[in-house]
């Protein structure tokens, strides 16, 4: 199935970057935790969709890589939104082989703490206020 079906978005309705890009947020299914940042044009997008193996866009390289075709952690597609402006994606997946999303053998690349509120004051207004350096053993439901 092409990306370009009737019952999803036309290439020409994304707001591509001007190297022809959109930002897709990788999210682990299970639990919700954002593991990475990659880059997809509409080919990686279509890979992605054909193969459920998330494809992207090295901007770096200047070429195709599907994640975890060298390291075995792979991420198996599960489904992808747009956001409201249709110029970045989330992209929710099952990560496979030891489930790292990171280069640096982390779960997630997002493991560098910049700044953080007190737990108390975000809890007494009503905010949900969860870690998430490791994977979840159960869902929530």
């Amino acid at each position: 199935m092409r990306i370009d079906s009737e019952a999803l978005m036309k290439k020409e309705q994304f707001k591509f970057d001007r190297d022809g890009l959109l930002a897709a947020v990788i999210q682990d299914h299970r639990n919700g935790a954002v593991l990475m940042v990659g880059y997809m044009d509409y080919e990686a997008l279509n890979r992605t969709v054909e193969a459920k193996k998330v494809c992207f866009w090295s901007r770096s390289r200047q070429e195709y890589w599907v994640k975890g075709e060298t390291s075995g952690n792979v991420f198996h597609l599960v489904s992808i939104y747009y956001d409201c402006d249709a110029d970045a994606l989330l992209v929710n997946v099952l990560p496979g082989g030891a489930g790292k999303a990171c280069h640096t053998g982390n779960y997630s690349c997002f493991y560098n703490l910049l700044h953080e509120e007190k737990a108390n004051a975000l809890t007494e207004s009503g905010c949900k206020v969860k870690h998430m350096h490791e994977p979840e053993t159960g869902r929530e439901d």
